[in-house]
């Protein structure tokens, strides 16, 4: 701009005198146009001259210089400009003077949440080592019970064993029996043929000696004989006799189990009529977990663990308690079950979990996993319960209406009454059949899908009684996007009845 400045100083400058030396000229020349004086003419080509020259200058300088072109076309609109970037600019400063105050704000708060995260960061390494020690824990009772059941394979072995070693020995004894019958036999028959030698006289007694001395071997392979069956009846009885302590053995394991069956049975049975208080009901629901889908095994397994801590915690509160020996007032009962060989296996509590577990890591959805009681508990004693999967599907959008009812406003037909049937009734029903899990936190009284409190009632018989109709609708919308596991939370619109439309 100063260099246009001094251009059009210099330009002005030459154009004055330019014009002034035409002037002098012309009027010395005296020329006249269109029949008008010198004098006027000369004034006339003078002025027409300064304008051309002013026009030409200022043509030229916008074709050559661009910030001059710029200032001749938008001169007034680049002010306009200016000034709107310097109220913005102002605008711009203020909102980031805001930004800094924020921006300190959060960097507080991140602070915060930064003592926050290495606290979980401690929490979290508790709990996982916890969970290294519990599967130290099932590592240990699995080779146990693969200790347990290999010298249970030993016991039988042995025991087919004995049976081999005992039909061996049977079958030997029964021989041994055979042969002496024969000797016996053959004996008798020599003492019959003795005696008739005896009397034939005394040229039979060489041949009588020969025959006792033969006699006598055979007494002696008899005695020999003898003995060896005797040895092999003092055999036969101690494998007898070890048979029979495996045989009683076999026998008293099999009646304890069965004494055992009986007991849970009967338990089971009786678990309805006991005396003492019940602390928990059939079929209560003792807590849930949401595990979403793509969590790694070690939040799978903590959430489970997480999920037992809270179903101990609220059976306590009902006067549910641990015996001795259990860590917890709520467990997974073991479980009997029979293989595809028809043995029958024992499923303790960390083999339910696994399965369980493996049942998660194997969904590709979302899973609700609720804790139910099994049976009645009484006070002072443990609850066992199941862990039941859902699939965590979405079951109302945000708005979503789920249900619509016409009230009656006038006070003497109860209008509060008539919102809450409808809320415990269709409401309720509607939830459950869209897909809503209810909790059913007590026995024998209905199960719930939601909470509404009282203030958002009371709001809600307000706007029903300052109704200018004698009924109006109501609408029952979901206030969120609600999955099968969630709570749901309602939104209310009352409308008068004439214009209540399908929404």
């Amino acid at each position: 701009m100063l260099i246009i400045l001094a251009l059009l100083t210099l330009f002005g400058g030459a154009l004055a005198y330019a014009g002034d030396w035409l002037g002098r000229k012309l009027g010395k020349q005296r020329l006249s146009l269109f029949g008008i004086r010198p004098r006027h003419t000369a004034t006339l080509i003078t002025t027409v001259t300064g304008c051309l020259t002013v026009a030409l200058t200022v043509a030229g300088m916008t074709l050559v210089n661009e910030s001059f072109r710029a200032w001749i076309t938008r001169g007034d609109r680049i002010l306009a400009e200016l000034r709107e970037n310097e109220a913005r600019l102002k605008e711009l400063q203020a909102r980031n003077a805001e930004l800094q105050s924020a921006n300190q704000q959060l960097r507080g708060e991140q602070a915060r949440l930064s003592k926050e995260l290495q606290q979980l960061e401690t929490e979290y390494k508790a709990r996982l080592e916890q969970v290294q020690a519990l599967e130290a824990q099932l590592l240990q009772a699995r080779q146990q019970l693969q200790q347990s059941r290999a010298q249970l394979t030993q016991a039988q072995q042995q025991l087919v064993q004995a049976r081999q070693i005992r039909e061996q020995l049977q079958q030997q004894i029964q021989s041994v029996r055979t042969q002496i019958a024969a000797l016996q036999r053959q004996q008798e028959q020599l003492r019959r043929q003795n005696d008739e030698f005896a009397e034939q006289g005394a040229a039979l007694a060489s041949e009588n000696a020969k025959l006792d001395s033969e006699n006598q071997r055979l007494q002696a392979q008899y005695q020999q004989l003898s003995e060896q069956n005797r040895r092999l009846a003092e055999e036969n009885q101690q494998l007898e006799t070890q048979n029979s302590i495996l045989l009683e053995r076999n026998a008293a394991l099999r009646r304890q189990r069965d004494e055992l069956d009986r007991a849970a049975r009967e338990l089971a049975q009786l678990a309805n009529i006991r005396l003492s208080p019940i602390a928990v009901q059939i079929g209560e629901e003792l807590g849930r977990v949401i595990i979403p889908a793509g969590w790694s095994e070690v939040r799978v397994r903590q959430a489970l663990q997480d999920l037992l801590s809270l179903a101990d915690k609220a059976a306590r509160e009902r006067g549910a308690a641990p015996t001795a020996g259990q860590l917890r007032a709520a467990f997974i009962p073991e479980k009997r079950v029979r293989l595809a060989s028809g043995e029958q296996a024992e499923i303790t509590e960390s083999e339910s979990l696994e399965a369980i577990h493996q049942n998660i890591r194997n969904s590709s959805d979302a899973v609700v996993v609720v804790a139910v009681a099994l049976t009645n508990t009484a006070q002072g004693e443990p609850a066992p319960i199941e862990l039941r999967l859902y699939r965590n599907r979405k079951v109302f959008d945000a708005g979503e209406e789920i249900a619509r009812v016409s009230v009656d406003c006038r006070p003497d037909r109860n209008p509060l009454g008539q919102v809450l049937a409808f809320l415990q009734t269709e409401v309720r029903e509607r939830a459950i059949e869209a897909g809503i899990l209810p909790r059913q936190e007590r026995a024998g009284s209905p199960s719930t899908v939601g909470e509404t409190s009282p203030e958002t009632l009371l709001e809600l018989m307000e706007q029903a009684r300052q109704c200018r109709t004698e009924r109006v609708m109501l609408i029952v919308r979901a206030a969120k996007t609600t999955y099968a596991g969630d709570t749901l939370n309602l939104r209310f619109e009352v409308l008068p009845v004439r214009t209540a439309g399908r929404g």
